[in-house]
């Protein structure tokens, strides 16, 4: 399942543009040209005015209690996160992350401190949560996710074939030397290889801002780790020696803050030349109800991006519904990673009925490729505690099996680290063409996932990425501005 299969809220978030005080800068949800253009959003800005009026006009005398101030949670822009900060602590908001990836701080803050704070000329951009625990992400599993994995519990894992699979495409090669980033739950020791924690060499704790523990106490970290580490003599993995590096970013609930997963990119970048860090993924889905070049979360990782990291994200697991891709799935600078499922004669042909869907709502065609995403087996801790209402399903010798964009997502990324390893010069535009212009399309299946809307370009094919020599694709942004957002051809129905 994909850490986050429901939504951080910024669903509900509001864009705040400093200055003029006027309904036209206060606005959330989706925007064309600075208008709002949803219903939730004008009723979030209706219902924002309406408290600062009724607490100018209240005329009654009958003595009420005095309400508890609303704390929300915001990301305040500046020039710098100096002056983002600067202009925080005047208003004496709590700064909680400082976010200099983004130029930016995270921190909590009144309706009084806020309507202060959008008058600082120096402040660029604020964008505030009305969600009461802030801007998270939590693992409730998905109703049709929930339902295919029930019904799907009579069939076989399906770890053999994704062996074949590398062994045919690459038989000689084990991700040697390339550093992996996951962001995830943490990384734990399983029940089956107690004394074991696949190929790990780097830990950080987005959770207390330090290197230490990083207890995943829900196993979909761990789990994703085992994919591309291998565990035990039946699974060799994906990228048996690639470099594990597990930041841990959620709780023992599987809630995160999407300020601490900035943070964690943050970390990342700070220590990419440590570990030999060349891929960064995050299997997480999120609202994409802010576009995505004004998203705090996309923003982070598009930064990341552009310094050089291979960013590999899932396309949530909200389909099959058109345009279900989630953020940061919706983000045309990274690569987004669809669920494919395996059919009786042991091929990957259809796309899996949960993996989200395109187009974005800025138009362009999501996920990028889809990857073996569905009854893979791996690893997971004997204290892991899994969302209530999703089936547990283990095979013979212990090892859980899981489906989920997110499988997918990690599947790619040891592929990645196998194809970096053999040609290390490629640069991460280079990687994303590769992998475009050698997947290979699904063919017209009757559920009508043969659309670039379901697949992307098609099904990973590291063989002939390995070989080929087109790193030349509509899909690279290479030399473009990122602050300038990216409008794609097709507009949601």
């Amino acid at each position: 399942m994909s850490a986050g299969l429901s939504n951080y809220d910024w669903a509900r978030a509001r864009q705040i543009m400093p200055g003029r005080r006027t309904s036209g800068q206060i606005i959330s949800g989706r925007m064309v040209s600075g208008r709002t253009v949803s219903g939730m959003a004008k009723q979030l800005v209706a219902g924002g005015l309406m408290l600062l009026a009724t607490s100018a006009c209240v005329t009654a005398p009958t003595p009420t209690p005095t309400p508890t101030p609303i704390k929300l949670t915001a990301v305040v822009f500046a020039e710098s996160a100096e002056s983002a900060a600067h202009a925080a602590k005047v208003v004496r908001a709590r700064i909680t992350h400082k976010l200099p990836l983004i130029d930016a701080v995270g921190a909590t803050i009144s309706e009084e401190q806020l309507a202060a704070l959008s008058q600082n000329d120096t402040v660029s951009r604020i964008v505030v949560s009305t969600n009461e625990n802030g801007l998270v992400a939590h693992s409730a599993p998905d109703e049709g996710v929930t339902s295919w994995l029930t019904s799907s519990q009579a069939r076989n894992a399906s770890n053999p074939l994704l062996l074949q699979y590398m062994s045919d495409a690459a038989p000689s090669r084990t991700g040697k030397g390339v550093g992996v980033a996951i962001i995830d739950t943490g990384l734990s020791a399983s029940p089956q290889f107690a004394s074991e924690i696949p190929a790990l060499v780097g830990s950080y704790n987005a959770l207390t801002g330090e290197q230490g523990p990083i207890d995943d106490r829900t196993g979909h970290g761990t789990h994703l780790a085992s994919l591309l580490s291998g565990f035990g003599e039946t699974f060799s993995g994906i990228a048996p020696q690639a470099k594990i590096v597990a930041i841990k970013a959620f709780d023992s609930e599987d809630r995160a803050s999407a300020l601490d997963i900035i943070d964690a990119v943050q970390w990342v970048l700070n220590n990419r030349a440590r570990y030999n860090i060349r891929i960064l993924n995050l299997s997480v889905s999120a609202s994409t109800e802010l576009p995505y070049h004004i998203d705090p979360l996309n923003m982070a990782l598009t930064q990341a991006w552009i310094q050089g990291l291979v960013v590999v994200v899932s396309a949530g697991n909200e389909g099959p519904q058109p345009s279900s891709v989630t953020a940061p799935g919706n983000n045309p600078w990274l690569i987004t990673v669809g669920a494919a499922d395996y059919s009786t004669d042991g091929q990957w042909r259809s796309v899996a009925p949960f993996s989200g869907r395109g187009p974005t709502d800025s138009g362009h065609i999501k996920p990028d490729i889809v990857a073996p995403g569905t009854l893979l087996a791996g690893l997971r801790p004997a204290h892991a505690i899994r969302p209530e209402g999703e089936p547990d399903h283990f095979d013979a010798q212990g090892n859980w099996i899981a489906s989920g964009s997110s499988q997918a997502s990690a599947v790619v990324s040891g592929m990645i680290a196998v194809l970096l390893e053999a040609r290390p010069e490629l640069s991460n535009h280079d990687v994303k063409c590769l992998l475009a212009n050698t997947a290979l399309p699904l063919q017209g299946s009757p559920d009508g996932t043969s659309s670039p809307f379901s697949q992307g370009r098609g099904f990973i094919n590291l063989k002939a990425a390995l070989t080929s020599t087109d790193v030349s694709c509509e899909e690279s942004l290479e030399g473009s501005d990122p602050a300038v957002p990216v409008k794609g051809a097709y507009k949601p129905s």
